[in-house]
């Protein structure tokens, strides 16, 4: 059983690998001794901690610039958060030399691969603002509108909705959605993914 531990706010307290799973529980910092000795006795985890078996493992992941190890398992997925960059390196090692069936891979995106998604998104709210604004310049000049088959919730509903709002509304909601996009488009130009994952087979 291998056991590390942590009083830095915001870090998962207690984190343990044993009996191929990995453990973690978040008592009170005045419980983690307690903790620590009850495991000592037992010699085995108690209900107290979240568990993740090996065996519905699928992927564990440690990314730059991230302050926790990813577990991914059965189409989820669990934070496990430590902020010292040295203490989740260990961690992340002691798995990888450790954990029966993993392999591992260094995988680094490409400045274009990392841009992709923003630049999708982009993408969608420049047609959605076109068509919008458009609707808002007809409705401006008299003209009228509706959905058909009054399905108000659809997307059109929501791009009529939009343009009943005024030009100048339209382009202030829209200017924000692009300021967002085009900061998320920045930062993943200059941070692409670089992250070490063990992939588990079983």
């Amino acid at each position: 059983m291998k056991i590390w531990t942590s009083k830095e706010k915001g870090d998962d307290k207690i984190i343990i690998y044993a009996n191929e799973t990995i453990y973690k529980a978040n008592p009170a910092a005045e419980k983690i001794d307690e903790y620590l000795f009850n495991l000592k006795m037992q010699n085995s985890p108690t209900t107290d901690f979240f568990s993740i078996p090996l065996r519905y493992i699928s992927e564990i992941n440690l990314q730059e610039g991230k302050k926790y190890i990813a577990v991914i398992f059965k189409g989820d997925y669990e934070h496990f958060k430590i902020a010292d960059d040295k203490r989740r390196n260990e961690i992340f090692e002691f798995f990888k030399q450790n954990i029966p069936g993993a392999n591992f891979s260094l995988v680094s995106q490409s400045k274009l691969q990392s841009v992709k998604k923003p630049l999708i998104a982009i993408g969608v709210i420049l047609a959605i603002f076109l068509w919008t604004l458009y609707i808002a310049l007809g409705i401006e000049d008299g003209n009228e509108y509706d959905v058909i088959g009054q399905r108000y919730h659809s997307i059109a509903g929501i791009v009529l909705a939009l343009a009943s709002l005024g030009v100048n509304k339209i382009v202030v909601i829209f200017g924000s959605l692009f300021l967002i996009a085009g900061l998320s488009l920045r930062n993943k130009y200059k941070n692409p993914i670089i992250k070490n994952a063990l992939t588990i087979k079983h």
